[in-house]
């Protein structure tokens, strides 16, 4: 039955990402439908590849290493990793650090349904100072258009809002094609203002699904991945930071909270 799941879920996966490696690769997403379409293919030659690329640049990150279940792999010229598929009976998350010089060290997880990958497409972020703090949004195909927002008590940095304020917060990416990332980095954490990082389903060609998530990044660390819910809201609220500290509690808000 395991394998016969597998199987299907295998050919469904190939089949929605065959029709999209057709169209042109996105100019404002990490990751091309082509790029994605080839990864789904490995499932036939029973390896997985985990792509891994900066969270500004998107450029690949050649010798990135990425641990997992005690082995430890490096990534090629064009920042993938390949490893065999994990037993078919196997369907848990598996921890993962990943690591290069002069990034910060991401210690996450990937999901494994019937011994299949779930997620393998990673994005890390350079060193910050102390007192800065990065926010990426990623997600799947499909919306696909996220959207990314802070707000604070002077500003809303987002898409459609002031995407920049010199000196104090910017937009690095906007992504509006799916996959992402998105990512928004403030460069000095008040200790007397007030946050709101929100996420705005932008395109309605689908819901929200638990390959979206916000990666949080402080103290020049990670300090979560949050994973959205399965939701066809149009506005969630990830996290709030107030008196520096980050409380962290999905929300599905009125749609009006990401447009004001």
């Amino acid at each position: 039955m395991g394998i016969k799941i597998k199987t299907l879920l295998s050919l469904l996966m190939l089949g929605a990402l065959s029709n999209l490696s057709a169209a042109q690769p996105s100019k404002d997403s990490c990751w091309s439908s082509v790029e994605v379409a080839e990864f789904a293919q490995d499932e036939f030659s029973e390896i997985a590849r985990f792509s891994i690329k900066d969270a500004v640049s998107c450029k690949p990150l050649a010798n990135a290493k990425f641990s997992i279940g005690g082995a430890t792999f490096s990534a090629d010229e064009r920042g993938v990793v390949t490893l065999p598929l994990p037993p078919q009976d196997v369907d848990a998350n598996i921890p993962v650090t990943i690591s290069k010089p002069g990034y910060i060290t991401s210690k996450e997880s990937v999901m494994v349904v019937f011994g299949s990958y779930w997620n393998n497409l990673f994005v890390m972020s350079k060193e910050l100072p102390l007192q800065s703090a990065r926010f990426v949004l990623s997600w799947s195909d499909k919306p696909a258009d996220l959207d990314l927002h802070l707000k604070s008590d002077d500003f809303h940095i987002s898409f459609r809002k002031i995407r920049s304020i010199k000196n104090k917060v910017q937009l690095d990416r906007d992504a509006r094609h799916g996959y992402g990332p998105e990512t928004i980095t403030l460069n000095k954490l008040s200790k007397t203002n007030n946050y709101r990082v929100l996420v705005d389903r932008y395109s309605q060609d689908g819901n929200i699904n638990d390959k979206a998530q916000v990666r949080i990044y402080r103290n020049n660390k990670l300090d979560k991945v949050v994973r959205l819910p399965n939701t066809s809201a149009r506005c969630i609220e990830v996290a709030t930071i107030k008196n520096n500290t980050i409380t962290y509690k999905t929300k599905e808000l009125d749609r009006s909270e990401c447009r004001r």
